[in-house]
């Protein structure tokens, strides 16, 4: 079911994340339908802290809804958006004028990424340590999602640790963890950046 989400100003125009008043969920069955509105306010919120917690709970809140679309994706919440997974579409005008061409943008995508899966996006350090550093790959390929940069590897390359850099903690890849599939040594190096060491886990050597 294909469905994708539009933050949006007052009206029915498209806005950016912080400018946002409302987010429309469109969903296509036979035919495109509107189904469901959340209002926002994001200017009530003073401190990064309590503002990358409100863009998680508006993760959570569209659920299974993995396209988002802002006429200006930055700050706090593309880096939430991104590391939760999200293809972010950046278009100015009202949602009516998109929907089929993102569907379609989205399949090309795809089939283009499935092409270029050989083309590992992993430095190699040393022998067995490889990193990859997903604040850059937010500028020099940020149609790439964390999934997308690391399960290809950690799926084809032998190695002993791959280390990513990050601004968040993938939520995929703390489940991983939990389920044993990977170890996983987190360490803080600044506001907003961490270094992840993975190794395979147990179930995997």
């Amino acid at each position: 079911m294909e469905k994708i989400s539009f933050f949006l100003k007052e009206g029915e125009e498209i806005s950016s994340f912080q400018n946002s008043k409302k987010i429309a969920i469109y969903e296509k069955q036979n035919k495109w339908i509107k189904n469901q509105e959340i209002k926002i306010n994001v200017g009530q919120f003073n401190t990064m802290q309590s503002l990358r917690k409100y863009f998680v709970d508006i993760v959570n809140k569209l659920d299974d809804c993995k396209i988002v679309v802002v006429d200006k994706a930055q700050g706090i919440p593309y880096g939430v958006f991104y590391e939760a997974d999200y293809s972010i579409w950046e278009l100015s005008g009202e949602p009516e004028e998109f929907l089929d061409m993102i569907v379609e943008g989205e399949k090309k995508h795809d089939v283009e990424t499935k092409n270029s899966e050989n083309e590992s996006v992993a430095k190699k350090i040393e022998e067995g340590y490889f990193l990859i550093d997903l604040n850059e790959l937010q500028f020099t390929k940020p149609e790439l999602t964390s999934k997308k940069a690391i399960i290809p590897f950690l799926e084809k390359e032998a190695f002993d640790v791959l280390e990513v850099i990050c601004c968040h903690i993938p939520p995929w890849l703390i489940e991983k963890e939990k389920k044993n599939e990977i170890t996983m040594d987190v360490s803080k190096l600044k506001k907003n950046e961490y270094k992840l060491l993975i190794s395979m886990g147990k179930e995997e050597q």
